[in-house]
């Protein structure tokens, strides 16, 4: 059963199209990554899901329900952590958890618990009395995203949720996040970070210039890719020139060569090089393309050629 299900999406800021006839369907239990270079509409798209952005075409259902007809619905559907924080500054982390909880009428024990549960989720259960403004960036993203659960939405919307965070911070929010798509609710996420979406998506969504340009599993997206890599570590000094010879691409990297090729016989000649040199290697490995160069590959396109 589809989750959301977003068709033709369209907006514009005046000239600017920020978002371009974007449709794509995912199911409940999910784990979506939204990506693309800064200025692709990722941001745009996510406020429109969440029903915090108007004046666009085209159409959005989450969990059955039009997120303009039916907008208090969704609203009792979703979790929302934006990319500013959505917390009050005067009131310690407990407060803001039973604030915004009680916004949907919990009952007191099931207000409290919850507050409990997310708050030690996210490793902030010892500071939980203490003022929003006392905190760091991180300790007060990490509340941010505890408050978003309050509701036990089936659908957690987040906009970069790890961006400019410490290490201890941004696992924290993994954890709690992979936890909860394990106990079946439906994830979706903006990132830079492509790591993150290598560990924790089952689907991608990568937009340019306003366009979806590619969506799918991880492994339905590399088929894209034709490009393969042979990595090989010597022991010997090696030349800056050694091996670029013959138009092959290939890339020195301390004591490493990463060649990238397409075809046999590409992979014949580097190989021929290599035995020929006469170093001494101390490891040799292949493989294909990485999400890295999927995601150049797919975003390498100015607006003037879309």
């Amino acid at each position: 059963m589809n989750c959301i299900e977003v068709k033709g999406l369209s907006k514009k800021y005046g000239n600017f199209q920020s978002l371009q006839d974007v449709s794509f369907e995912i199911k409940i239990g999910d784990f979506l990554a939204i990506l693309g270079p800064n200025g692709a509409g990722k941001s745009t798209l996510m406020k429109i899901i969440s029903t915090l952005l108007k004046g666009y075409s085209g159409k959005v259902e989450i969990c059955g329900y039009d997120i303009e007809k039916d907008s208090k619905k969704v609203r009792e559907k979703i979790g929302i952590v934006p990319e500013n924080f959505l917390l009050y500054d005067k009131l310690s982390a407990w407060e803001n958890m039973i604030f915004f909880g009680g916004l949907y009428h919990l009952p007191r024990k099931v207000l409290f618990e919850r507050a409990e549960r997310f708050l030690k989720s996210v490793e902030m259960w010892d500071w939980r009395n203490k003022k929003i403004k006392e905190f760091s960036f991180g300790m007060k993203q990490r509340v941010n995203i505890a408050r978003a659960f309050m509701n036990d939405p089936d659908v957690i919307l987040l906009d970069e949720p790890t961006a400019s965070l410490d290490i201890k911070s941004a696992l924290a929010i993994k954890n709690l996040l992979k936890e909860v798509n394990g106990r079946g609710k439906t994830v979706i996420f903006t990132t830079h970070i492509l790591k993150e979406v290598e560990e924790m998506a089952n689907k991608v969504a990568i937009l340019n210039f306003g366009n979806l340009v590619a969506f799918g599993t991880l492994e339905d997206l590399s088929k894209n890719l034709t490009e393969k890599t042979l990595t090989i570590e010597v022991e010997d000094h090696l030349q800056d020139d050694l091996f670029s010879k013959n138009g092959l691409k290939a890339q020195k990297i301390g004591q490493k060569v990463v060649f990238n090729y397409t075809t046999t016989q590409e992979l014949d000649m580097i190989i021929n090089m290599i035995a020929q040199s006469n170093l001494s290697l101390k490891s040799i490995n292949s493989s294909k393309g990485d999400f890295d160069r999927l995601f150049l590959k797919l975003t390498d396109k100015g607006r003037d050629k879309n």
